[in-house]
């Protein structure tokens, strides 16, 4: 993608920006945006695209990362990494683990190769984060010891690369609280088994009893400073607020991207949990859906000065319905043009969406046709007929696709933190 293709440095040296630290799909600065975004009406591939074309077209961006979980004996890829890489973005899978003693004596090695084999023909880089949160409550049972999960680390690594599998970029995620108490060190697999070091938190007020309303830099401030440590470029794996007092979500996005911008230079990723949840039969709303304040503060945190922009970014209607002014404007159609052969025609921003409970067009005001002719277009119809002909009349080029960087189960996942 033109603008926003990653610097490619030796894992371990330092970028052109600030000192970060390179690796492969380490962008120079900025940082990446990502979700995992799941459709209010179900799991097939038609709800999923739905659901993340729905959610660029309103951001009025496309996503770096579209993440997606997967069970340990799942098949994959399926069809939405092929997808994800044919639309400009990078898959992150999440791959859930199993026995860790059992991997280790190869109890696994046949599926193993066989998932290695797969991404490797997607000939395209793909973060791969493996056994995530391995330090929490959730997965004492399979991480049987930090030990022996370093081990399985390494052995799943090393069938990765006896098959050549060079495009899987590995992405080691605890829990942010485990890199704050220490304990995150004991499961690290060791500079040469991991590309990028990453961290899940979440602000579980006021829904979980006992915590407290946190900001972003409190749950991942001693993640930054441990894993600054490692020289690894760092990621946000998974992070989400809920509503409380009005607005206050969307302050909790603001101040996210403002820490990452100020204070977060190691940070090259950022992967938003846009879904609801259930842990304990406590109900999570994270959907950036909650309020119309919440979707304009998540938009701020993907679409504000820091992330990493789009070279070619589609403007989008803002939710009010007012429409925005044209650098170039054409000159206002007397009759209605047909939009020319092979372009599609944008969806209006407003339009239902399945995102969030809230529904996407929540706060959308319907427009108006003029009262002297009923038959005058409106103003958002006026306002897509121009874009659509000033972007036939500049022939805008299409970006390179992710493929051309080259690099060394949703249904079961709840939020409810280690």
């Amino acid at each position: 993608m033109a603008g926003t293709v990653p610097v490619l440095t030796a894992p371990g040296t330092a970028s052109a920006a600030g000192g970060r630290p390179g690796g492969p799909l380490v962008p120079d600065s900025g940082f990446y945006v990502g979700a995992y975004t799941k459709h209010a009406d179900g799991y097939s591939a038609e709800k999923q695209k739905e659901a993340i074309s729905d959610l660029e077209t309103r951001l009025g961006r496309r996503l770096h990362i579209d993440h997606q979980f997967y069970g340990w004996e799942d098949d994959f890829p399926t069809w939405r990494e092929p997808w994800d890489l044919s639309s400009d973005r990078i898959p992150m899978i999440s791959w859930n683990g199993t026995n860790t003693n059992t991997i280790v004596a190869g109890g696994y090695d046949g599926m193993i190769l066989k998932r290695a084999e797969e991404i490797r023909a997607l000939g395209k880089p793909v973060f791969l984060r493996w056994f995530w949160e391995m330090d929490g409550n959730h997965h004492a049972d399979w991480a049987v010891s930090p030990q022996s999960y370093v081990a399985a680390w390494r052995h799943i690594h090393d069938l990765f690369a006896a098959t050549g599998t060079t495009n899987a970029v590995w992405v080691w995620c605890p829990n942010a609280s485990a890199f704050t108490d220490g304990s995150a060190a004991g499961y690290y697999p060791g500079d040469g088994y991991v590309d990028w070091v990453c961290a899940d938190g979440y602000n579980f007020a006021p829904n979980r009893p006992g915590d407290k309303w946190r900001t972003f830099g409190e749950i991942f401030d001693g993640f930054y400073a441990a894993g600054r440590k490692l020289n690894k470029p760092l990621m946000i794996g998974e992070t989400g607020a809920l509503e409380r007092a009005p607005d206050e979500k969307a302050r909790w996005f603001h101040d996210a991207h403002d820490i990452i911008a100020g204070r977060y230079p190691a940070v090259a990723a950022v992967v938003y949990f846009n879904a609801d949840s259930n842990e304990k039969g406590i109900y999570y709303q994270w959907d950036v859906d909650t309020s119309e304040s919440a979707f304009e503060g998540f938009r701020y945190l993907f679409t504000g000065p820091a992330p990493i922009r789009p070279a070619v970014e589609p403007v989008v209607a803002p939710l009010d319905g007012t429409v925005p002014a044209s650098p170039n404007p054409a000159p206002a159609p007397t009759s209605t043009p047909t939009p020319p052969i092979g372009r599609p025609k944008p969806s209006p921003a407003g339009s239902p969406s399945p995102a969030g409970p809230s529904g996407a067009g929540a706060g959308a005001k319907p427009s108006t046709r003029s009262a002297a002719d009923p038959k005058e277009p409106s103003a958002r119809l006026t306002w897509v007929l121009q874009l659509l002909r000033q972007l036939e009349s500049e022939n805008v080029p299409a970006a390179p696709a992710v493929g051309a960087i080259t690099a060394s189960s949703a249904a079961g996942h709840a939020r409810g933190g280690s």
